[in-house]
């Protein structure tokens, strides 16, 4: 494992954000709206994708006629609206965020979601500021599990993989960090830690300000 970090990769939902919770709702009320029944399985398989893998797995998994793109829209309509005062941060994000500043860490968003979604989430809730840099899934030509988000994350960064720290809370955003050669961390929302899990990333954790402490913990890092 590499010992000197010198960026730290973020995840967006799930992770710095508690959406994930509210997307399960609404893709749950549109799916009852069009009579089909989409629960946790379901979610599960668009959960750390870009919209295009979504919609490929959810198609293999509820037949070709499933109306993806039309609930698609519904439920993200649904979300911007529930969304449109504020986005609920997770415990910790602003601590972190503030500790890897004032120790000169370079910071990186690499988001599935589409570009404006994450762009606007990061203003409304006022952290945009703290990152170099912001890669979407919009913007990579394939999503995580594949490592391509976060290897463009660490070039906009000017920083190799191998010195970059990724933070997700998602099974696939977690075989993506491990995929590009970064030290990986997985701090779970809705999917529990696995035996595989376990076995791509450096450690799981609690929360947020528990990164904080991961890192002033470490033998050897740029924090020093």
């Amino acid at each position: 494992m590499p010992q000197c970090i010198e960026a730290v990769l973020f995840d967006m939902d799930g992770l710095m954000f508690d959406t994930e919770r509210l997307s399960d709702i609404v893709w749950e009320q549109a799916g009852k709206a069009h009579g089909c029944t989409i629960g946790p399985e379901e979610m599960a398989l668009m959960r750390g994708t870009n919209r295009e893998e979504g919609k490929r797995a959810m198609l293999a998994h509820m037949g070709a006629d499933f109306p993806f793109d039309l609930l698609h829209e519904e439920a993200h309509a649904m979300m911007r609206e529930h969304l449109k005062d504020s986005v609920p941060v997770r415990p910790g994000l602003h601590e972190l965020l503030n500790f890897l500043e004032r120790h000169g860490v370079l910071m990186a968003v690499a988001s599935s979601t589409a570009q404006a979604l994450v762009e606007e989430y990061l203003e409304r809730a006022g952290v945009r500021r703290f990152f170099k840099a912001v890669v979407c899934g919009d913007m990579v030509t394939r999503s995580k599990p594949a490592p391509d988000i976060y290897l463009e994350a660490a070039r906009c960064l000017g920083v190799c993989p191998e010195r970059c720290l990724v933070l997700e809370d998602s099974y696939n955003g977690v075989r993506a960090g491990a995929a590009a050669g970064c030290e990986t961390l997985m701090i779970p929302d809705l999917s529990p830690a696995t035996d595989e899990m376990r076995r791509l990333t450096s450690a799981v954790l609690p929360s947020l300000s528990d990164v904080c402490n991961y890192l002033e913990g470490r033998t050897q890092t740029s924090l020093d």
